[in-house]
């Protein structure tokens, strides 16, 4: 199990046309990738804020926004992925297939959207343009149905 998040997780870095095939990941994997970054974030926040909250607490209760707020991006995503697939190669991709392709392709947008936020919250857009273009350039490499010509 552990193998399968790595691999979803190592596969995910580069857009390419082999993240396509993420859309087809198991259920542990992308869930399993969601809770690494989670808390691959909460660690970043908990390094940049230094809250005088109590830690456990503060740590628990911020892994779980940044959870909640990070599944909110990724069903916007992929409801972007579903109409940009849809218009592209007028074969529109399953909730179930853009859900898995769309985690795996906003890990690195994710985490440059926050960097973002901790060095300068008005470049917060430039984030989600790069998020964006991440997650569009695989999709451009969709194999096209070829049209079959009316035989005359």
């Amino acid at each position: 199990m552990l193998s399968t998040i790595f691999t979803f997780l190592r596969t995910s870095l580069v857009p390419s046309k082999r993240a396509l095939r993420l859309r087809l990941a198991p259920l542990h994997a992308y869930m399993g990738a969601t809770f690494v970054l989670a808390l691959l974030i909460t660690v970043l926040d908990f390094i940049v804020i230094r809250p005088d909250f109590f830690i456990p607490m503060w740590l628990f209760l911020h892994g779980f926004a940044i959870l909640f707020f990070y599944l909110i991006w990724v069903a916007i995503m992929a409801l972007y992925v579903q109409l940009f697939t849809r218009v592209y190669s007028k074969n529109m991709w399953a909730y179930r297939q853009a859900w898995p392709y769309t985690v795996s392709m906003t890990f690195v947008p994710t985490i440059i959207l926050v960097a973002l936020y901790h060095m300068n919250s008005s470049l917060m857009w430039i984030g989600v343009l790069f998020g964006l273009g991440y997650i569009t350039y695989p999709l451009t490499k969709v194999p096209q149905k070829k049209q079959r010509r009316a035989s005359s």
